[in-house]
């Protein structure tokens, strides 16, 4: 299927052809129209180049020096995987489009430079009137109620804390709402609840994805890339995946110390038997307990040797070999 994504470099190009050949219907969707993005409260798409996957390339080629590989050398079954998982995730930001197909840009925030200071307005200056030669009124007494303080009396300290305390937290809930947990993680907690023993594997579009601490095990002992999702809570939840057309490379590599769940739909969960046991050899011992005595072979150099056996050729044969060669040839 062709790609609408432009290539500028010998890499590029590589990246571009093996997503031809490998994406689903699905991917190549999201590639070639966006996909629905919210930034700063505006619904955008979310268009991604092969430029921007280069950049995440290097990102995860400096995760993995950092976790002490011995080489800057990266597989290309390593760096196609990672083309996929970005075009693939849709919470990786690449270039932002409004509706109308023009590219966003958000407004600059503005300097203090820019900021331009409010002078205080003087008042205006009046002629006097013959009320302000008046003598003013003298002013009522204060009223105490019946405890005896004032009307007026001004709130404590502790009050207005509390106050101002209640309003930041009314601006605080109203500025950032409550985030929805992702199902997809209600789901996959429920099935690796059901299945607690197992390392539950999620299918996701290309990808077999594994969160949680599980994700963190087998990033260990497969040397895969360990990343993030936002399931909407406070932080991201630890994830690796594979693509599921290399899964005949992986899967046998964890089995040999964990036991597997495999969940194509939420509705679909196989569970993959148990790696058998290596074959141990039999000893004498052991075999004679099951078939009883073996008989040892007879040594060929004990069988007293009587020469040359005719019995297993045909005597006109012979006749005619005896007539030919005369004495030359002993029958027995």
């Amino acid at each position: 299927m062709r790609l609408n994504l432009e290539t500028k470099t010998k890499e590029q190009e590589l990246v571009k052809a093996y997503l031809e050949e490998n994406a689903s219907e699905t991917l190549v969707e999201k590639i070639n129209n966006g996909t629905p993005f919210e930034k700063d409260g505006k619904q955008l798409i979310n268009r991604k180049t092969l430029d921007g996957f280069m950049r995440y390339a290097c990102d995860e080629a400096r995760k993995l020096a950092a976790k002490g590989a011995n080489s800057a050398c990266v597989e290309e079954k390593v760096v196609y995987g990672w083309a996929v998982h970005y075009f693939e995730e849709e919470s990786i930001e690449g270039t932002l489009f409004n509706e109308d197909g023009t590219e966003y840009n958000p407004a600059p925030k503005p300097t203090p430079a820019q900021v331009r200071k409010v002078e205080a307005k003087k008042p205006e200056q009046r002629q006097p009137t013959l009320f302000d030669f008046m003598e003013p009124e003298s002013p009522e007494p204060e009223v105490n109620d019946e405890n005896g303080d004032d009307e007026d009396e001004q709130p404590s300290q502790e009050e207005i804390d509390e106050i101002l305390a209640e309003i930041a937290e009314e601006e605080k809930s109203d500025a950032e709402p409550e985030k929805l947990v992702s199902p997809i993680w209600q789901k996959y907690q429920e099935l690796q609840k059901e299945h607690s023993d197992r390392i539950l594997l999620y299918r996701l579009g290309d990808f077999y994805e594994v969160f949680g601490d599980n994700a963190v095990t087998l990033s260990d002992e497969l040397g895969l890339t360990l990343t993030g999702r936002d399931v909407g809570l406070e932080s991201r939840i630890p994830m690796i995946g594979f693509p599921y057309h290399a899964a005949n490379n992986y899967l046998p590599k964890i089995t040999q110390k964990h036991k597997i769940a495999v969940a194509e739909t939420p509705d679909d969960v196989k569970l993959l038997p148990e790696p058998e046991d290596d074959f141990d050899e039999l000893t004498e011992e052991e075999m004679r307990e099951f078939d009883g005595d073996i008989e040892e072979p007879k040594d060929l150099d004990d069988e007293p040797d009587n020469g040359f056996d005719t019995s297993a050729f045909d005597k006109n044969a012979l006749c005619k070999l005896d007539e030919i060669f005369g004495d030359k040839l002993t029958l027995r």
